[in-house]
Parts: C-alpha cells; sequence; structure tokens
C-alpha cells in the first residue's frame, strides 16, 4: 500500500534509474490531473508506475515523415519506435528544446555527387566482386537516384574548446588506468554536464555494449544480464540519436560525411543503434537503421553496408559473420 508521492516517487526512482527531483514533477501533475488517487494498492502502484513511465518514455515527434517530403529518405527515430526505452531520454530533450536548439549547418559550396563520389567503381581500380557487389545494393541505388545533396555539418557542443574535451579525458584516463568503473562514472558526469554531447551518449552505448559482450556465460541469469546491458545501450544511443535529430531541419534530405569530424558522433550513434536492435533481435528496425545511415553517409566509412545482409536475412548477431 502506498500513500505519499514520495514513496511512489521511490518505486519509479527504482525502476527508472531517475533521480528523485526528476521523478517529483511527473508524479505531481498525473496526481493533480486525476490519473490516480492514494491510497494504492499494488496492483494500482503497478498500473500507476506502468502509466507514468508510459508517458514519459513517449517518443518526441521531431522531423516529418518521408511520406510527407517524398525527397527524403531519412527515417526518423519517431517512426521506428513510439516509445524511448530510457526514461530519461524525453527528459533531455525536453530540457534542450527549453533551453534552445542548435541548428546544424550547411557546408557551404559543397554537396555529394554521387557519379564522381559514389560506388560506381572503376574495375580497374577495384576488387571485382566489390564491384560486382556495389552494383547490386539497393540503398545505392537509391542515393543514385536522389542525385546531388547538400552537404551538412552537425553543431559542435563545445563551441570555443581547444581539443581537450571532457570526453578525450575520460577516454585517456580509461586507457592509462584501465578502470572501467571510473570510466562508466566520468561518461555519466559528461552526460548530465551536457546533454547536447552526442559522443558521449554514443560511448556510454559502447561501454554498455562492451559489458554485454563481457557475459560469457548461457545461463539464463547471463542472459538476463546481457540482455538488460544491450537495452542500457539501446537507451543511450537513441538519446545520441534523438539529440542529433533536435538539430536537423525537419525536411532533411542532405548528406552528413564522416570527413566532417562533428557528424562522427551522431554517425557513431547510429550505428549503434542498429547493433543494439539487431543484438535484440529486432531485424526489421536494425535495417532501417543502417539503410538511412547509408543515406546520410553513402560513403560508409563504418563499414554498415556489410551488416545489411545478415539483418536483412534475419540471421541473430551471435551467429552473423561480420569484420
Amino acid at each position: 500500500m502506498i500513500t505519499a508521492d514520495d514513496q511512489l516517487i521511490g518505486v519509479l526512482a527504482d525502476r527508472t534509474g531517475l533521480t528523485r527531483e526528476a521523478l517529483f514533477g511527473h508524479v505531481a501533475v498525473a496526481r493533480v490531473q486525476g490519473a490516480f488517487s492514494y491510497p494504492l494498492s499494488d496492483d494500482e502502484v503497478e498500473d500507476t508506475v506502468r502509466e507514468i513511465i508510459e508517458n514519459m518514455t513517449r517518443v518526441v515527434p521531431i522531423g516529418l515523415p518521408a511520406e510527407a517530403d517524398p525527397a527524403s529518405q531519412y527515417v526518423w527515430l519517431q517512426e521506428i519506435t513510439a516509445h524511448y526505452v530510457s526514461a530519461e531520454t524525453r527528459m533531455v530533450l525536453i530540457r534542450i528544446d527549453s533551453a534552445g536548439r542548435t541548428p546544424a549547418r550547411r557546408s557551404p559550396g559543397e554537396g555529394y555527387d554521387p557519379l564522381t563520389d559514389g560506388w560506381d567503381l572503376d574495375p580497374e581500380d577495384y576488387d571485382d566482386e566489390l564491384v560486382r557487389d556495389a552494383q547490386q545494393w539497393t540503398w545505392w541505388q537509391w542515393v543514385k537516384a536522389a542525385g546531388v545533396r547538400e552537404m551538412w555539418r552537425m553543431p559542435d557542443p563545445y563551441v570555443g574548446a581547444d581539443s581537450d574535451v571532457p570526453l578525450d579525458r575520460a577516454l585517456d584516463e580509461r586507457r592509462r588506468t584501465g578502470d572501467e568503473a571510473a570510466y562508466r562514472r566520468a561518461l555519466k558526469q559528461i552526460r548530465n554536464a551536457n546533454y547536447r554531447d552526442i559522443d558521449a551518449w554514443a560511448h556510454s552505448g559502447h561501454e554498455a555494449l562492451a559489458r554485454a559482450d563481457a557475459v560469457a556465460s548461457r545461463s539464463t541469469t547471463a542472459n538476463r544480464r546481457r540482455c538488460a546491458a544491450i537495452i542500457e545501450a539501446l537507451g543511450y544511443y537513441q538519446t545520441g540519436v534523438a539529440v542529433g535529430e533536435l538539430s536537423l531541419p525537419s525536411r532533411f534530405t542532405g548528406v552528413m560525411a564522416w570527413s566532417s569530424i562533428q557528424n562522427r558522433p551522431f554517425l557513431r550513434a547510429r550505428h549503434g543503434l542498429a547493433l543494439a536492435w539487431w543484438r535484440l533481435g529486432e531485424f526489421d528496425i536494425a535495417g532501417t537503421v543502417v539503410r538511412t545511415t547509408l543515406w546520410v553517409n553513402p560513403a560508409d566509412n563504418q563499414g554498415l553496408r556489410d551488416l545489411l545482409s545478415p539483418i536483412e536475412e534475419r540471421i541473430p548477431y551471435e551467429k552473423a559473420s561480420i569484420d
């Protein structure tokens, strides 16, 4: 039996990992709006907690779907899933939106031309198998059909700072000491200090996936731990991608090249997003993420094109042969 906000907030804090301060407003608003009233039985607590978390994880609509803009092949996070896996994501986006979005910028004078910069390879310069494969890639045919597109660059979350940004320091310290727990704490501090740091979200996802890989046993308990770490990683990657999408124009048709350093965190977060969903068996969603990432970065410096076949063939991540 629960009879006060403080008790209900404690249950929510255990379920979401958020602080009591972050949860206070959600509970108070739900109560004032008549979503529940005290006292709450155990069953009513479960229903109330589920409803509050559902509201807290509902995806924030950002851009226009591709159907509304046939010139775009960009698939927004809101088109892929109705809810974030982390209750923190929506809170982060609302706070960034309230503080003011920082838009991505066109790269003046630059454009991506698939006829000169793309995958129509000269057999004299490239391996025959790669040349043949490239001619069969459906995603590449979409890129070619779109013609020349504008190049875009993500905003710098640390404008005016030198190269020694917080994440660089955390990575250096991790390499020096090998202290994974301290690295995890440092990532959390960076995220809390600057929600716009997409790379901190992406590297948090990488760290969680590494913990999933470190679970060697295949017992039921070990599988639960592994799955929990992958879901945690998915939450970080979703947040990083969603933060990046806040910077994009609502009708986005451009290219975000890996050659622009500011684009790399966003592309890393998208790569991780595809891997996490694939590892959870969400083949259709993972394939959509990969194809969209290839659309925005056709040069594919990350090698995502090699993930498409096993994902589309619905081969489990653990059984796939990828480099």
